[in-house]
């Protein structure tokens, strides 16, 4: 959100390309999340949907499409809600979910832009026993420089690790596109509610 971060509502229409899925496959993703089936899952920074949607068809349980801008929430009632997705407007930092409510998290795309220790911290809380917070983003390369944020809007999975550091235990990085990176992390079983 600082620095000009936040993605202009305008461009709205380039969330829902499906050559998206060139970048993070479907399959890629389900792998990450490593779903059973009955998941309550929260996609921060879901934008228009394109992902939450997807993920919303893999599991029975409630998905929350947390979105801070009301403009991308518009755009993904036009399109349509699967009837498990709640959607919720609000800021990442400011995440209204109950303790132990979710069992997975994400954040697509959107992790540079903001990770403030009180979003943090609110997620660690509502994450249940076992659950996983997935971060895929924008990999700081030349090669994938011709899209998405500038190369100093992004972060590497180390910095990504250590922003996380406090709240969650960082189980596996990998990079799964030449743009984007994954982080899968675990709650931190040292860190204290």
């Amino acid at each position: 959100m600082e620095h000009g971060k936040l993605f202009p509502h305008g461009r709205a229409a380039v969330l829902d390309d499906e050559t998206r899925l060139t970048m993070l496959s479907e399959e890629q993703l389900r792998r990450l999340l490593d779903l059973r089936g009955s998941e309550d899952i929260v996609d921060l920074g879901s934008g228009t949907g394109f992902y939450t949607n997807r993920v919303a068809a893999w599991t029975t349980g409630t998905v929350y499409a947390v979105e801070l801008q009301a403009e991308m929430q518009r755009r993904h009632r036009e399109k349509g809600v699967p009837a498990n997705v709640r959607l919720v407007l609000a800021d990442v930092n400011e995440l209204p979910l109950a303790a132990g409510s979710v069992d997975r998290a994400l954040s697509i795309n959107t992790f540079h832009e903001t990770h403030g220790r009180p979003g943090l911290e609110r997620l660690a809380r509502a994450l249940r026993p076992g659950g996983r917070f997935v971060v895929v983003d924008w990999r700081r390369a030349e090669e994938a420089a011709d899209r998405g944020p500038r190369l100093e809007h992004r972060l590497t999975p180390e910095e990504v690790g250590a922003i996380l550091e406090p709240w969650f235990a960082v189980a596996a990085t990998e990079v799964v596109s030449p743009y984007f990176f994954a982080v899968v992390a675990g709650l931190n079983p040292s860190a204290s509610g």
